[in-house]
């Protein structure tokens, strides 16, 4: 197993902890509801956010968060044009 793979296990396992600590945490008890949607994005966003920060660091830059919600808008905007395109 490549150490990518690997690493996105762990971060696939950690987000799964998050989620349940957070659906508990928020009283959500229908993960197929809005709010079970909700929690998801949000830890997913939040996770997303950590990878960034931590990759800044390793790399020397200052982690910007107005430049991380500007390049994951861009990033989703650009994915749902590709969507679009493919259905």
């Amino acid at each position: 197993m490549s150490v990518h793979k690997q690493a996105m296990e762990l971060v696939l396992k950690a987000a799964e902890a998050d989620i349940a600590e957070t659906f508990v945490e928020r009283g959500v008890t229908d993960k197929y509801s809005e709010a079970g949607d909700d929690v998801v994005f949000d830890v997913a966003v939040l996770h997303a956010y950590r990878i960034f920060v931590r990759i800044c660091e390793s790399q020397g830059f200052k982690a910007d968060a107005a430049f991380f919600a500007d390049m994951a808008a861009e990033l989703a905007e650009d994915m749902a044009h590709e969507g679009a395109q493919g259905d």
